[in-house]
């Protein structure tokens, strides 16, 4: 195999082999650099796109960034072109990842060996240790990408990373009495941190640790008079502190830790109080408190809490906080920054807020945003302080507000995943348990009163679907309603929709309305007639299909629902398939969209298209089954040509694809019955009879051949009843003693026909 290395620690370089290979376009080389700071995670188009172009990105952004990833393969490893799983740039869905085991990175060399050094048996070997991983900077991270990727916190946080292996090396060195060792290194990251006044500090210590204590003194008159000139801010406790140890000749050992800090400085306190009612999810907050606190050198310790509105993020991380506050005894930083809401916080009146519970007043308060920033990470540098962050919108939000030394820590919340942070420790919240959420309800209401009323109490959970604010809102109209029976809200909540699940502030509705209105146009048509399908669950070629669309569009309209948590990620189907799925209170409000914004017209034709899909690919399977005890019976329903990727993956796997599909199949028969698409429903019912005689699966014949022999029987399709009536006299024969979920034969094989207007409110039948 071809070996292939690149550099980015300084300018980024790549080789093959011996010879170096030289990029020249410039957007290209900054994707090939996104990748390469991911080291190994994937990396989304959209990520890429907000990278390079910013606001200014062309409508073609998406096709361009293929166009460069492709020339990257074909560039550097031309003989695995054609075999992109064995190529070091692979692709997964709308996202790319650089594959590790095929080429080496410089970055990945210097993590590994700074590892090596926090764990090295004695100090001089982690001192030797250290010096090697430095020495494989060249300069600031993809330097020669500056004007490109300036400021961007992938490279801002690697950079940090340097500095957190400096600082322990510089502690090492000079508690060795090595001051001469440590200062090359020293000075190469004080060159290019010209304001950092923690590396500063160590560097004027260890010249007056080597004896050049005049250099010293002007190394700290020379970063005195850069922060009075670009911030306008006087040295702070640290800085000022290596100075009088220098004047003092006091810069030896007794200097290991740093300056200590100013006479009892603010500590702040902004936490909300605890919830009272907590419920479940300790192992979870044990989780989240050891990724904050199990850090002592590297980047700075940050925890992502992310996870669907509603879904408990604000009260996990402030019961987080507050068990924290031991291993933060300096301080606890806390701001809600209204990411999802129409007014997101502003960061620069945030970190004014930060800086006055601090202790900086007055005219000490910079107007600059970047010296607002600097003189924040002054003020937390050598502190531990927890930083809690909580319904965060996008990095943008977060970039001002982290500290700079691994000293403190920050919690961070929000909907998207936001994976902005190499070294992160990321926790996605789901939705309660069964028993978790009886816990819950009864926390708020009363074990008593839950206890009496198991069954509506176990109905009442699961119109909640686990979501703890929907069980808030429930318990506390019940708490506040002592007269009324669980089994009446049950009622109410089954019949009245999402307007029995809002109290003042606490409002369902209102929460997946926040997400809704943050996606773009696209998005949202995609998200309102998606709930109008039934499947529980489907794939990206199932959006295509609803709108009419390219596959790569589908894909990126998912990912873009995904992020906003309006649709649901499941784990790959059996063909390696990603599928998606609402929350059912989710899905209702997108009804309630479509109700709005759609027309039964429109909606039929779309869920028609896709039901139509589903049935070429599930006759296409049924004709490759490796066994078909029956023949095929073919009406005149419609069929639409599904994406041939997926169809060559049906074809090649007949049995997985059933066993993947086999819900969404039962689900489209019902729904197809339901909306009249009589021949929909019978041609999709019979698909299913072959797999059931291989797989004993006799119940889903039952169940959808009922429901298409009533949609025949209402359309007079003769041919219809015919099929249906055969397939449910084989179900009988053959499924009595086989399948334990075959139920008796009903009394009545129809179903009621659908009211006029059921397309969308009501939207067919539910299975």
């Amino acid at each position: 195999m071809t070996e292939i290395r690149f550099s980015l620690l300084g300018s980024l370089r790549v080789w093959r082999g011996e010879t170096e290979i030289t990029l020249t376009s410039e957007k290209q080389r900054a994707v090939l650099a996104l990748l390469l700071l991911r080291a190994g995670a994937p990396v989304r188009r959209k990520e890429i796109i907000d990278a390079v172009w910013g606001d200014e990105a062309p409508d073609s952004a998406v096709n361009l960034v293929q166009t460069y990833v492709g020339r990257l393969r074909r560039r550097l490893d031309p003989a695995h072109v054609a075999h992109s799983r064995r190529s070091w740039l692979t692709g997964l869905g709308s996202a790319y990842a650089i594959r590790l085991d095929r080429c080496e990175t410089d970055l990945v060399r210097f993590r590994a060996t700074a590892a090596e050094a926090g764990k090295a048996a004695t100090p001089r070997e982690s001192l030797e240790l250290s010096l090697r991983a430095l020495q494989m900077w060249q300069g600031p991270c993809l330097s020669d990408l500056d004007h490109v990727l300036k400021g961007h916190p992938w490279v801002r946080a690697i950079d940090q990373e340097r500095v957190d292996v400096l600082l322990r090396c510089v502690r090492i060195g000079l508690g060795l009495g090595l001051p001469n060792e440590v200062l090359p290194q020293l000075r190469a990251v004080a060159s290019a941190e010209p304001l950092n006044e923690v590396v500063h500090s160590w560097l004027v210590l260890a010249l007056a640790s080597a004896g050049a204590q005049a250099e010293a003194l002007a190394e700290y008159e020379s970063i005195r008079a850069r922060l009075a000139d670009e911030l306008g801010i006087d040295p702070g406790p640290q800085l000022r502190e290596a100075h009088l140890r220098v004047l003092r000749q006091d810069a030896g050992p007794s200097a290991l830790f740093g300056p200590s800090p100013a006479a009892n400085p603010p500590r702040p306190c902004l936490l909300p109080a605890d919830i009272a009612d907590f419920t479940g999810r300790e192992k979870l907050v044990e989780r989240i408190g050891d990724a904050l606190t199990g850090r002592t050198s590297g980047p700075v310790a940050v925890a992502l809490v992310t996870g669907p509105g509603g879904v408990g993020k604000t009260s996990a991380a402030v019961r987080v906080a507050h068990r924290l506050s031991d291993a933060f005894p300096d301080g606890q930083l806390y701001a809600d920054l209204s990411g999802t809401g129409g007014r997101p916080a502003d960061p620069l009146r945030v970190l004014g807020r930060f800086l006055r519970s601090l202790g900086v007043h007055g005219r000490a308060l910079p107007r600059d945003p970047e010296e607002r920033v600097d003189l924040y990470r002054s003020q937390l540098a050598g502190r531990r302080i927890l930083v809690v962050l909580d319904d965060v919108g996008d990095h943008a939000q977060v970039r001002p507000l982290l500290p700079g030394t691994s000293s403190c820590a920050v919690l961070v919340t929000g909907r998207s995943r936001l994976a902005d942070w190499p070294g992160a420790t990321s926790f996605d919240l789901g939705t309660l348990r069964p028993e978790e959420s009886h816990d819950m309800l009864a926390a708020i209401v009363g074990r008593g009163r839950v206890d009496a009323e198991r069954d509506s109490a176990t109905e009442l959970v699961r119109l909640c679907g686990g979501l703890p604010l929907a069980l808030r809102v429930a318990g506390t109209r019940l708490a506040a309603r002592p007269h009324w029976t669980l089994a009446r809200l049950t009622a109410r909540l089954a019949g009245g929709g999402l307007a029995e699940l809002a109290l003042g502030d606490l409002d369902v509705r209102g929460s997946v309305a926040a997400g809704y209105h943050r996606v773009g146009a696209a998005a949202r048509r995609a998200f309102r007639v998606l709930g109008l399908l039934e499947l529980p669950s489907f794939p990206a070629w199932a959006i295509a299909m609803m709108l009419e669309t390219s596959p790569e569009s589908a894909e990126e309209l998912a990912d873009a629902l995904a992020d906003a948590r309006l649709l649901e990620v499941t784990t790959p189907d059996g063909i390696g398939r990603t599928r998606y799925r609402f929350h059912d209170l989710v899905r209702r409000f997108a009804r309630e969209q479509a109700a709005e914004h759609e027309s039964d017209d429109a909606v039929r034709i779309m869920i028609t298209r896709t039901l139509a899909a589903l049935l070429s690919l599930a006759q296409e399977a049924d004709d490759h089954l490796p066994s078909r005890p029956y023949p095929a019976v073919r009406g005149r329903a419609p069929r639409w040509p599904p994406p041939g990727e997926v169809r060559a993956r049906v074809v090649a796997d007949p049995l997985g694809w059933f066993a993947c599909e086999r819900d969404a199949l039962v689900a489209a028969v019902l729904q197809a019955s339901a909306l009249g698409l009589a021949e929909l429903a019978w041609e999709l019912a019979a698909s299913l009879l072959n797999v059931a005689a291989v797989r004993s699966h006799w119940a889903d014949v039952e169940r959808t051949h009922r429901a298409a022999l009533a949609a025949c029987h209402r359309a007079g399709d003769l041919l219809g009843e015919t099929v249906m009536l055969h397939g449910l006299a084989e179900a009988r024969r053959a499924g009595g003693g086989r399948d334990e979920h075959l139920g008796p034969p009903a009394a009545d094989p129809g179903l009621p026909a659908p009211a006029d207007g059921v397309l969308i409110r009501g939207t067919g039948f539910s299975p």
